[in-house]
């Protein structure tokens, strides 16, 4: 053998160990049709993501329509503690119930709005339709569908409003603002 022979099977064989090497570190390629490759036992596993709940429990920033929000905020108002109590008896028992309360305030002020919503329950068969007449509320259907609207407010001179769905009761302590309610 010629040295320049030598030297070509020589580097073809370079090449090629280098090109098995290679084929050994490489990652293999994907065939859509098998099934996926297991991970090692010293991997940590990935949690799994949660699916989504089919609805969600209503919350400050949702109880009222986003346009709501909006106006509250241009007007001064900002979400404030409601503290131990509302001074609305039905606004409390329906937070004892396990409602949802919320309150929106204007700073060094006395103007607020409270909202109070019990949801997922069956209202025509709860105690709720007695409690309500039991604490003044009447069916108006003033200014929304399933209004009823309580006794006056000897702070404001403003009766509150209790909207009754099907599912859930809201409490608002504006009769204005029933409509701003938001609906699922």
């Amino acid at each position: 053998m010629t040295p320049a022979t030598s030297r070509s099977m020589f580097a073809v064989a370079v090449v090629l160990a280098g090109a098995a090497l290679a084929g050994c570190s490489a990652t293999p390629p994907v065939d859509a049709t098998s099934a996926p490759v297991e991970a090692s036992a010293s991997a940590s596993p990935e949690p799994a993501a949660e699916p989504a709940p089919a609805t969600s429990d209503p919350t400050c920033d949702t109880v009222l329509t986003e346009e709501a929000i909006a106006r509250l905020e241009a007007d001064g108002l900002e979400q404030i503690d409601v503290g131990a109590s509302t001074f609305y008896p039905i606004a409390d028992d329906l937070i004892e119930a396990g409602g949802l309360a919320c309150k929106w305030g204007r700073p060094s002020s006395d103007a607020t709005l409270t909202v109070v919503q019990l949801s997922g329950i069956d209202v025509a068969s709860s105690e709720w339709p007695a409690a309500l007449a039991a604490a003044g509320y009447a069916e108006t259907g003033d200014p929304v569908p399933g209004a009823h609207s309580g006794p006056t407010d000897p702070g404001t001179g403003v009766p509150s409003v209790v909207v009754v769905e099907t599912d859930r009761l809201t409490f608002v302590s504006t009769p204005l603002h029933a409509i701003d309610v938001a609906v699922d």
